[in-house]
């Protein structure tokens, strides 16, 4: 017999090196233009972490109050499942509290298009893992996954810190390398997310979720996620050309490793056995936290002089 495991042994923590990721690859554009800022990247860090943490509490409450099996299958203690819904509620509830505080908090900062994408990023969230019928249970979730931790992490954490303290003026161009990245992470995070329905491709169906894996299945699924990391490789290229970076290549450096690390999974989709699929969702997860990473050390190095007026502990 299966050992059963405990309420939150699924809650998937490492799902949260995404959401790190995507704030690291924002604060390393802004450090191309010497805009990087301690205090608001770390605000922004913070915010993802529990937001992210706060939607993943409610898919999992979600999944056990609508009895849509995913918690029967991973097998979780639930011997008082009234109890085990009202602590994955209130966790919920204690994670998005935190991410609304320290949303106030930018919104002080960043001014009303923060509050715009606050509420937006909520939404998101409650269309993504709530309501009768969750993106993340359609072949839709990967592009919820694209949106939040592309276009919006990236772009939004570039911007915050860009305008800390220029206030309303403005050099529209230290956002382009945002534009590119935000394309990165968020077809990394696609491969993320895709990684999800491949591990739990048959468990999946039984439920009648249908992630993107599930509509295409599994064949199609790795093609897919080989030819994302080929096309955000290219997009980092062409960044890092069209910006003229001069960094002899050093700024193409961290694609390259994580394009690398993505043809491993590829390959390891292929010839694992079954049972060690959820392995790789791990390690699919980390890439992003790489690629944010990696990019934000070389990017701050090689970037342009800090232009900010803010100094700590007198240096």
């Amino acid at each position: 017999m299966a050992k059963q495991a405990s309420l939150f042994s699924k809650v998937r923590f490492s799902s949260l090196m995404m959401g790190i990721g995507a704030v690291l690859a924002g604060t390393a554009c802004a450090s191309l233009s010497g805009n990087s800022e301690l205090i608001p990247a770390t605000l922004c860090l913070l915010f993802v972490v529990f937001a992210q943490q706060g939607a993943n509490f409610y898919y999992r409450y979600h999944d056990m109050s609508r009895n849509s099996g995913g918690h029967i299958d991973q097998r979780i203690i639930s011997k008082s499942k009234k109890g085990s819904i009202n602590i994955l509620r209130e966790c919920s509830f204690a994670m998005f509290l935190m991410a609304l505080m320290i949303g106030f908090t930018l919104a002080s900062m960043g001014g009303w298009w923060t509050i715009v994408i606050g509420i937006f990023t909520f939404l998101a969230a409650w269309m993504t893992c709530g309501g009768s019928n969750p993106l993340l249970r359609t072949p839709f979730g990967v592009v919820c996954s694209f949106i939040l931790f592309g276009p919006v992490c990236v772009i939004g954490t570039c911007l915050l810190q860009v305008i800390h303290e220029s206030g309303e003026r403005i050099d529209w161009s230290y956002l382009v390398p945002s534009f590119y990245m935000a394309v990165v992470i968020g077809l990394m995070c696609i491969n993320a997310t895709l990684l999800y329905g491949y591990a739990n491709y048959t468990t999946d169906l039984r439920n009648s979720k249908v992630t993107l894996v599930g509509a295409v299945g599994r064949k199609i699924g790795r093609y897919i996620f080989l030819i994302n990391g080929f096309i955000y490789t290219a997009v980092t290229v062409g960044m890092c050309l069209q910006l003229h970076l001069e960094l002899n290549g050093v700024d193409m450096l961290p694609s390259l490793i994580c394009l690398i690390i993505d043809i491993y999974i590829w390959w390891q989709m292929r010839t694992r056995p079954r049972y060690q699929y959820h392995q790789l969702i791990d390690l699919g997860n980390f890439n992003v936290l790489l690629m944010g990473l990696l990019s934000y050390i070389i990017f701050e190095i090689t970037g342009k002089p800090d232009l900010s007026n803010m100094t700590f502990f007198g240096l």
